[in-house]
């Protein structure tokens, strides 16, 4: 199924993972990592998992959650001053070239972040004021300026939310948000955090926000469709639909800047081994990471925007909470999430069944990543 997909040209390769029970059932990579030198796709090449970091990012900011630095309720600006007081975007004043916004009546707290309930905006997905958000040169994902994460997260904080906090469903950059809450309040650069904390122990030893010198030659091409063709998603690409990233971010120096929304490279087996310690309830391997209790905080339907769905926002994952409603095979409690360049993952806690499929193209007309997981499960005796 998946080197059709490759023959097709639906996507440029795929890598593929299946756990149950904590054993590996599945793990085969098919198609290419570069296209022009027929450069084969492997299992241990790099990917860029963007909002796959998501997750990771959430475990590391409940580490400190576990440690009483914060609770839930604890308001955002009480950490990081720049979120005091926050302006609404009420609309964009084309003639001016300004925002027409109105003084936010609630704060931020920190539940807000890791639902995407805050306001905090992706200005690269924003439409309304659009013009706005670009000018103030914030970086969304891949940095390419050479600033700090906190002077990058000061201009997220200058511009206007887009709905008062904890009012609307709004995918934004609050996982990078939790990044520099990490900065502050652990003293370590964020990126190091992550290294110390979470990479090491887990033995994720291919995952980071930049990659060594001498693992470059592993890291993926990216492809994006051009009339109906795959072709590089280079430079001239990331200009048109991410402006103010670079593709190349991770050569870069990640102790000064780390985004915690978007920025991680992985492989399919390592993002399978963090995983699978939620999986465990916290711990992988003698080493624990969370709490059981705190893990299935992860996995509760938090936030519900349309309540005759069958699934529901979770910290920072997607959650099935009525599977009597839910018309695909995943059970009560099962999370997912997935990246911009065609990444994705599951897991099912109760089967304790763990999937992960990434590729690199953006956009994914492919139906691959669903038919996946419908013949992962279909596999389960």
């Amino acid at each position: 199924m998946i080197q059709g997909c490759v023959d097709r040209k639906e996507v440029p390769g795929a890598v593929g993972i299946l756990i149950k029970d904590g054993k590996i059932g599945y793990h085969k990579a098919f198609g290419w990592a570069d296209i022009e030198s027929k450069k084969p796709l492997k299992k241990d090449t790099l990917f860029r998992i963007a909002s796959m970091s998501k997750l990771i990012t959430t475990v590391a900011a409940l580490q400190l959650f576990e440690k009483a630095e914060y609770n839930m309720y604890t308001e955002l600006g009480s950490i990081l001053p720049e979120f005091k007081e926050q302006t609404v975007l009420e609309s964009w004043d084309g003639k001016k070239q300004a925002f027409v916004t109105q003084l936010a009546k609630k704060k931020i707290r920190m539940n807000q972040l890791f639902t995407h309930t805050s306001g905090i905006v992706y200005p690269i997905f924003t439409y309304k004021g659009r013009a706005g958000y670009m000018k103030e040169k914030i970086i969304d994902a891949w940095p390419g300026e050479d600033i700090s994460l906190e002077e990058n997260i000061k201009r997220l904080a200058g511009v206007p939310l887009a709905h008062e906090p904890g009012e609307g469903n709004t995918y934004g950059m609050n996982m990078d948000v939790l990044g520099r809450v990490i900065e502050v309040l652990d003293g370590r650069p964020f990126a190091k955090y992550m290294r110390e904390e979470l990479f090491r122990p887990l033995k994720m030893k291919d995952t980071g926000f930049a990659v060594p010198k001498n693992k470059w030659n592993r890291v993926s091409s990216v492809y994006t469709t051009k009339d109906g063709k795959l072709a590089l998603f280079d430079e001239s690409v990331f200009d048109e639909k991410a402006p103010n990233n670079k593709p190349e971010w991770w050569k870069r120096n990640p102790d000064k800047i780390a985004l915690g929304g978007a920025g991680l490279i992985s492989t399919a087996i390592d993002y399978a081994l963090f995983l699978q310690m939620l999986v465990n309830g916290g711990e992988l391997d003698g080493k624990r990471i969370l709490g059981r209790k705190t893990v299935n905080m992860i996995s509760r339907g938090i936030h519900q925007s349309n309540p005759e769905s069958s699934t529901a926002s979770g910290l920072s994952v997607s959650v099935v909470i009525n599977s009597e409603k839910h018309l695909h095979p995943e059970s009560q409690g099962s999370f997912n999430g997935g990246g911009y360049f065609y990444t994705s993952f599951w897991v099912d806690p109760k089967e304790k069944f763990v999937g992960i499929l990434l590729s690199q193209i953006n956009p994914g007309y492919s139906q691959l990543a669903g038919n996946f997981k419908l013949m992962g499960y279909s596999a389960l005796k």
